[in-house]
């Protein structure tokens, strides 16, 4: 599959050049698309997939590639940019509300589930008690690792707690007396050999080419960790909009899936 060559967009310089490209993101009848990218493995799925598909409608697609899922997600509030792919519902929920943003998700795609992985041990029964254990800082991943902890009995929440905003104070119960640590998701790969036990999320992994084989513990996947196309709310009743959906939604994209994925590494939509 193809690579992504990452831009790096930083502050203002990110969003002068973005402008420079923006399009008329409220247009029923449009057919050029611009596409957020990023180095993730939704994107290439969507490349050697969906894009074909849509081409075939008479879509044009361009790609502005972004280090910054928060950039990416600014650019696609303020119409630079109409959709990208590489972040699930709960992720979506919070940053709305904490962005004060509109983004709508449109169909859930594809994913690789999150997991612990570990240099040192093959399960946390191995490790003796107070092993490190390392998680994402943002406020939906760290839910998702504690989640993933407490399905596996490893530790146990409030009862009370909202189980997408579940944060280390929700903790009443650590048998095991793992000592949990919050990092930027993007540093925990490389993290890893300092560590006993550390949670990625599939793109994550997948992006720093994370030994599937050191996989401990891998997350459940929900319908809210699903990864899904993420458009401005305002676009999605417009006639691309329908059509990209429509592309992950078809028979022949099904077909695509059932054929490249021998291993099983993708979680499939319901809609599968």
């Amino acid at each position: 599959m193809k690579k992504f060559i990452l831009l790096s967009l930083a502050g203002l310089v990110a969003i002068s050049l973005l402008a420079c490209s923006r399009t008329s993101s409220t247009g029923q009848d449009k057919k050029e698309l611009v596409f957020g990218g990023s180095a993730m493995p939704y994107g290439i799925l969507f490349n050697e997939a969906i894009k074909p598909m849509l081409e075939q409608q008479g879509y044009h697609i361009k790609t502005l590639n972004f280090s910054s899922l928060d950039v990416n997600n600014t650019a696609i509030n303020d119409g630079t940019v109409d959709f990208n792919l590489d972040q699930h519902t709960a992720y979506l929920t919070v940053y709305n509300r904490d962005k004060d943003t509109h983004l709508y998700p449109l169909v859930h795609i594809p994913t690789i589930p999150a997991a612990f992985y570990s240099d040192k041990y093959r399960s946390f029964t191995q490790a003796p008690k107070g092993a490190t254990v390392l998680i994402p800082n943002d406020v939906s991943n760290t839910a998702r690792a504690l989640r993933t902890l407490s399905e596996a009995n490893l530790i146990q929440l409030s009862p009370d707690v909202d189980p997408l905003l579940a944060s280390a104070k929700d903790i009443i119960s650590n048998p095991r007396q793992l000592r949990i640590k919050e990092m930027d998701s993007v540093i925990i790969p490389r993290s890893l050999p300092d560590t006993d036990f550390a949670f990625a999320s599939g793109g994550i992994a997948y992006q720093s080419k994370m030994d599937p084989a050191k996989i401990v513990l891998r997350e459940h996947v929900t319908p809210d960790m699903e990864m899904v196309v993420t458009i401005n709310e305002k676009n999605k009743n417009t006639n691309w909009a329908k059509d990209l959906k429509a592309a992950y939604e078809s028979v022949q994209f099904n077909r695509f899936m059932r054929e490249h994925d021998a291993n099983k590494q993708w979680i499939l939509p319901q809609y599968f």
